[in-house]
């Protein structure tokens, strides 16, 4: 067995780990982190992603700022019919709340007013260790409504070799290929963390600890056991996110951690399951139709409601048989280049192609009668597809256009144009899952809190490890809020105040 004595134990490496370990290293503390990835591969799911930052975006930004629906769109989603008169003591001083407002499942308005006021001076941080925040509009083909964000220059990859690099320069330690397992307890205080190295060695490290190891979408009995048996067609959307096992979590709930966070639930993208590449999606079925491996239709591929645009889709997917779909469309839109449709694809694979439906049922193995009579139900109900304008339809502008179908189950609200002329395209999808949302209490100065209301002294926690969300993911603040709660692990327990 090996042993390691330092000041802060920090488990994985994506942007919550890192910023949580330069800050500490920054204000004097001796640092390791663990990480059960190679240094190839170390990031998790960071390593992988855009790094897309929802901050207003402009010319007329002279500093970095979140965006007006920050707020707004973590408020709306922030729990779950929660008792009111326990809610009303969040108005009152963190220190004189009661042990159910510290610890009942909703969005702690302390955490979520620390995480936005920590937002710019975390961003001129890391822009001060070499990160480059591109402050130009960007667009995420969702297709939901155009938000204002900006974008890390070289995405998440950029965040992990920077803030890598700076550790090193103020030696850091890496402890790579080790799990991290159980946490190590003294007299109620966490004191270490008992891990797995290579060949299951036994490896213990001593110090304060902060868990910065994601969800659980790595781990696929988690997932069925907390969002049900549908979760087995789930798959990460990134090589990354495989190695998000759930260990941090299950460590903390064997010291009796709160929870936060919708725990039956996750963030989901719709892929392209013949591709590897990471967040392979398409996005473009608000323009075309959706069917099953039975051939029928299971949903309103273009709702009023844009809030349906995000999430459903994908949860409509998993409940399939299966868990596939395919999003099928014929030549008026494949031949249609004045519209902005197909920025909502991002698999670097072609459709699947037929002369006639007969022929685009065999290759997708679904039954050709069933096919055939759904299009051509949904086509006799596409009585307003004169006024089906693409255009308004694009990932850049997102204007409904309100040409629905008429006596058709279940609907489609919008860009309801007939699919009758060959040849045909489809491209099958199933969903991945991005971020789990279940995740430990935390209070503002990011310390995991126990299920009486009280700091657990030694543990801290950060990131996807953190639960936040209920029901809807706020788009663009994943990354942001690994590093704003890293950075403020690591400068609590060197004991300083984030400025």
């Amino acid at each position: 067995m090996k042993k390691f004595e330092t000041d802060l134990v920090v488990i994985g490496c994506g942007a919550a780990g890192l910023s949580s370990a330069l800050s500490a290293l920054e204000n004097g503390l001796n640092v390791i982190n663990v990480e059960r990835a190679s240094r190839e591969n170390m990031g998790g799911s960071t390593r992988w992603t855009e790094a897309n930052l929802l901050l207003k975006t402009g010319p007329d930004q002279k500093k970095f700022e979140i965006a007006d629906q920050f707020l707004f769109s973590y408020g709306m989603f922030s729990s779950f019919h929660t008792d009111p008169e326990i809610l009303a003591e969040t108005s009152k001083d963190y220190d004189s709340w009661s042990m159910l407002a510290k610890t009942t499942p909703f969005l702690d308005p302390e955490v979520l007013g620390t995480f936005a006021d920590s937002v710019p001076s975390t961003l001129d941080w890391i822009t001060d260790k070499g990160v480059v925040i591109e402050t130009t509009p960007q667009y995420i083909p969702y297709c939901i409504e155009t938000l204002p964000y900006a974008k890390v220059y070289g995405g998440g990859l950029a965040i992990v070799e920077t803030l890598t690099a700076k550790i090193e320069e103020l030696n850091g330690k890496f402890l790579f290929e080790t799990t991290a397992n159980e946490l190590i307890e003294e007299d109620g205080t966490v004191v270490g963390v008992r891990c797995s190295g290579k060949n299951n060695e036994t490896i213990e490290v001593y110090g304060k600890v902060v868990l910065a190891s994601g969800g659980f979408q790595g781990n696929p009995q988690m997932l069925v056991q907390y969002q049900g048996e549908e979760s087995r067609y789930l798959r990460p959307v990134a090589k990354g996110t495989h190695y998000n096992k759930g260990e941090g979590l299950k460590m903390a709930l064997d010291l009796n951690a709160a929870t936060a966070g919708d725990w039956s639930d996750s963030h989901r993208q719709v892929i392209d399951p013949r591709s590897a590449m990471s967040e392979a999606m398409v996005n473009i079925w608000p323009f075309a139709m959706m069917v099953n491996q039975q051939g029928k239709r299971f949903m309103d591929e273009a709702p009023s409601n844009i809030l349906e645009w995000q999430e459903k889709p994908a949860q409509e997917i998993t409940k399939q048989p299966g868990g596939i779909a395919y999003v099928i469309y014929d030549e008026k839109l494949a031949s249609n280049t004045d519209s902005n449709w197909k920025y909502g694809i991002r698999t670097e694979l072609q459709p699947i192609k037929a002369d006639n439906l007969n022929k685009l049922a065999l290759k997708l193995g679904i039954p050709k009668d069933q096919l055939i009579s759904t299009v051509e139900e949904f086509n006799k109900a596409c009585v307003n597809e004169d006024k089906v304008d693409y255009n308004k339809g694009s990932a850049l502008t997102m204007t409904l256009d309100g040409a629905g179908t008429e006596n058709l189950t279940p609907p489609k609200q919008n860009y309801a144009k007939a699919i009758d002329q060959g040849p045909y395209y489809a491209y099958p999808v199933i969903s991945s899952v991005c971020i789990t949302y279940g995740g430990l209490r935390v209070n503002g100065q990011a310390q995991v809190v126990n299920a009486s209301g009280e700091v657990i002294p030694g543990l801290y926690a950060a990131g996807e490890t953190v639960g936040m969300h209920y029901g809807t993911y706020t788009v663009g603040t994943s990354v942001l809020r690994g590093l704003c709660f890293g950075r403020i692990a690591g400068l609590h327990a060197a004991n300083k105040a984030a400025q």
